[in-house]
């Protein structure tokens, strides 16, 4: 690490542990913070509240009714809310998450965020670094590890590799112990990436879930658990309505094995069954997920405008000054017109499945059920996203628009078991919207925001150039939050190079005077191993790094030794932290270890491994360097190190 480097890195730290204890001592002689004069809508269902008086201590509301029935204290700093609308902040159901898109939420009044795509100790960092306010962005509620069944027979291999979002549980015992270790880990709630094993595996996952308190969503595409088995199996939350469309249809065979996320299963929807699933769902109280920006993209009666609206979103030089063009692009290429990628066929059906899949959703609230409303980016833009998911909602649903904003609020609290977001009560975590139309006479009126207010402050909605975002990003040109990057490209570094033709074995005289054989394959002097376990070759091959142990490191360790597995490590060997050399020392042609220093860790944020060997090279097409590891440095305050076993 450079001189000028570790200065930043130390300077950056003393400013945070400032702020940390600017924080603490404000808490102590917090200001009161008062919104009287607006008509409350408090996410809970009832009558708005016209000329209404929130108090909020901190970062909590501690007092909520009309004007003359609560007491304004003295000093309050007070907003003026007359003649405005005052709602819960916005929760994504299923938002993923980028780095990019913290202050787009925010923007948006979008105050906390569902990351249900698990994303290991990461997403537990990057949660907690919001929330201690090193980065702007919404509350982010984390799984850990996602789990995927082990198939009808318990044995689909796992595969897990450090750092991955998702583990197989082939039996109950395998899913419980899975629970209880993603709830060590720090997570918010737990996850389901499928359907494929016995029902009875989820089940004791969710029960372990429930009996700490957790909710559980599951993604129930089945082939062996999906629809009403995961509703029996205990999912609290049913991401793209639970596939319940393949359980509805007139011919039960017909649909039987679809695991697609489009809602074509639904154009066969039989009105008796229907008419069953929702008396089943309201029962259970087991909230759906439509997801209609994603599974029926394109076949909103809207979409014109939707497509109007992401465009526009785009703009802001600010936002543009640190918002990476292709995730701009990737959004664009998924909100596509229908008849750009599909054939008519296609989209006839699709076009009924849609309407029946909107109809079922208008049509379980109407009973009594509830429903989630989630961007699921990178489908729509963040925060703008979560409104086009609650316009339709509202346009091709039909549900009122008090239904919606509780689909974006309370309902998304509810079951996910979070108790501090949601409503407006005494007790909640002070994250309010104040726009300046009533959102119950049209949805699309909660664009129009006035504030918001997070953590009990009025936040800056605007976007900055200089966001920080990205502390804990591999890099700015793709998605990529991987411990281990391009492992396909190791995948074809290995292919290309263990099938080379071995050179002709021959003699040579030694210094002391007998012959040797050399050449012949592995034991040519130029690529082979020479003397001892780890290789010595004079033309060097290219080395790929495949699994990094640690990946997690808390900041402020240490000197720590870390751990590759891989290919082409030989004794020259060195790995490159950061674009510096370490200390490294090969074991093996697939072992290499490298050290660390205290210095180098007492930033947070990621430190970048990547593996050379000297030239000439073997093979000079590969080049001489590695694809990269990254190491996770979450701050002091994160929980993310502490079990430090994914």
């Amino acid at each position: 690490m450079s001189k000028g480097f570790l200065a930043a890195a130390l300077l950056a730290s003393a400013a945070v542990a400032a702020l940390a204890a600017s924080n603490v001592a404000a808490q102590g002689q917090a200001q009161a913070l008062v919104i009287q004069g607006g008509t409350l809508i408090d996410g809970n269902g009832g009558a708005p509240v016209p000329n209404s008086v929130i108090v909020i201590q901190g970062n909590r509301i501690t007092a909520v009714g009309r004007a003359g029935q609560v007491q304004v204290p003295a000093g309050a700093q007070v907003i003026n809310a007359s003649g405005k609308w005052i709602t819960p902040g916005l929760v994504d159901a299923k938002a993923n998450w980028n780095w990019m898109y913290g202050e787009g939420f925010l923007h948006w009044g979008v105050t906390s965020a569902m990351v249900t795509g698990a994303r290991n100790d990461q997403g537990i960092a990057e949660r907690d670094a919001i929330n201690h306010g090193i980065f702007a962005g919404p509350r982010l509620y984390q799984g850990v590890l996602n789990m995927r069944g082990g198939g009808p027979k318990g044995d689909r291999p796992d595969n897990y590799k450090p750092g991955d979002g998702q583990r197989i549980a082939g039996t109950v015992e395998a899913a419980r112990a899975l629970a209880k270790s993603n709830m060590g880990g720090g997570a918010d709630f737990l996850g389901t990436n499928d359907g494929d094993g016995p029902p009875e595996v989820f089940a004791a996952y969710a029960d372990e879930a429930h009996k700490a308190g957790k909710g559980v969503v599951m993604r129930c595409v089945g082939p062996q658990t999906r629809g009403k088995e995961c509703v029996l199996a205990g999912a609290d939350v049913m991401i793209h309505t639970g596939e319940l469309g393949v359980q509805m249809n007139k011919d039960s065979e017909k649909w039987t094995d679809y695991v697609g996320l489009p809602p074509d299963a639904y154009c066969d929807m039989d009105p008796a069954k229907e008419k069953d699933m929702i008396a089943f769902l309201v029962a259970h109280n087991t909230a759906l997920e439509p997801d209609f920006m994603a599974t029926d993209r394109g076949f909103p009666s809207m979409w014109k405008r939707v497509q109007e609206e992401s465009h526009a979103a785009y703009t802001d030089p600010q936002m543009l000054a640190y918002y990476p063009q292709f995730s701009i692009q990737d959004l664009y290429d998924n909100q596509q017109t229908k008849e750009d990628y599909l054939t008519p066929d296609q989209i006839s059906l699709r076009e009924c499945g849609y309407k029946n899949h909107a109809k079922f959703i208008g049509d379980v609230v109407a009973a009594g059920g509830h429903v989630v409303a989630a961007s699921d980016i990178t489908q729509t833009a963040p925060g703008l996203g979560l409104h086009q998911e609650m316009a339709v909602m509202q346009e091709d649903a039909h549900m009122p628009p008090m239904k919606v904003l509780q689909s974006a609020t309370k309902w998304v609290a509810d079951h996910f078991k979070i108790k501090d977001i949601g409503s407006i009560e005494p007790g909640k975590l002070a994250d309010i919207d104040i726009v300046n139309a009533d959102p119950l006479v049209d949805i699309k009126n909660l664009r129009q925001i006035d504030s918001v207010i997070k953590d009990g402050k009025v936040i800056d909605r605007g976007y900055h150039a200089w966001y920080r975002g990205d502390l804990f990003s591999n890099t700015h040109e793709s998605y990529d939050n991987a411990v281990v990057s391009d492992l396909e490209w190791v995948q074809g570094l290995k292919a290309a190079t263990r099938n080379r033709e071995p050179r002709p074995l021959f003699q040579v005289k030694a210094p002391n005077g007998s012959m040797v054989n050399v050449g012949g394959g592995v034991n040519d002097v130029r690529r082979g191993p020479g003397v001892g376990p780890v290789p010595h070759p004079t033309l060097s091959p290219t080395p790929g790094i495949e699994t990094l142990m640690p990946h997690t490191i808390i900041q402020g360790a240490q000197e720590t030794t870390f751990n590759l597995t891989g290919v082409g490590f030989t004794t020259r060997s060195v790995a490159y932290v950061n674009g510096q050399p370490v200390p490294t020392k090969a074991q093996s042609g697939t072992k290499l270890s490298f050290t660390v220093s205290s210095n180098e860790l007492s930033q947070a944020g990621k430190l970048h491994v990547t593996v050379k060997n000297p030239k000439p090279l073997d093979t000079p097409v590969w080049g001489d360097t590695s694809n990269t590891a990254h190491i996770l440095v979450p701050f002091t305050f994160t929980t993310a190190w502490s079990q430090n076993k994914y």
